[in-house]
């Protein structure tokens, strides 16, 4: 009678197990598309800020702001992610 009910239940572990490593898997692929993109995020207002005085540059100012605010927001939610994660273990 407890092999029965034991049985499906280590068949259930191992799904959920085997799922939890696929998302895991994904998860890090996206991690990694977003350095790469924060990487060049980085690097374009690294080389723009300098030239953000030049008001003349109406599209470098534009850019610049829009990349700053994104950054940002990315900042946001990545510290809104971790306090959940936080909050969800304890």
């Amino acid at each position: 009678m407890a092999e029965a009910i034991v049985g499906p239940l280590v068949g259930k572990l191992q799904e959920l197990a085997a799922s939890e490593a696929k998302a895991l898997v994904a998860v890090n692929d996206d991690i990694r598309g977003l350095r790469d993109r924060l990487m060049w995020m980085q690097a374009f207002l690294r080389h723009a800020d300098p030239r953000r005085r030049d008001t003349s540059d109406e599209l470098m100012r534009v850019w610049l702001k829009q990349t700053r605010d994104v950054a940002f927001d990315a900042e946001d939610a990545i510290d809104e992610y971790a306090l959940k994660f936080d909050l969800s273990r304890d």
